[in-house]
């Protein structure tokens, strides 16, 4: 599998670039459309942040690392609350 990487928005994988992509007049650069609304894998998700699967879902089980959404057995992420976490461990390592 491979993730693209958008250059303003690291966590668009799918290559998502706003009214470029799906046409939507007065979309921004590198947000996802309603009509393109995602969530993201397990997979996509340590893809992303360079972790094996089994470390993020070992975080969505003790309720530690970005927050997911459960849809029956299926783990699943909003993409900007992994940008968010992500951010807020910045913060975290820099005070």
């Amino acid at each position: 599998m491979t993730v693209t990487i958008q250059q303003r928005s690291w966590w668009n994988p799918r290559g998502l670039a706003g009214a470029q992509r799906n046409g939507v007049a007065g979309a921004e650069e590198g947000l996802i459309a309603p009509a393109e609304m995602m969530f993201l894998t397990v997979q996509e998700v340590a893809d992303l942040l360079r972790v094996s699967p089994g470390t993020v879902r070992a975080w969505a089980a003790k309720g530690e690392g970005p927050p997911s959404i459960r849809f029956g057995k299926q783990i699943r992420y909003r993409p900007e609350k992994v940008e968010e976490w992500v951010q807020e461990q910045e913060r975290a390592r820099r005070a």
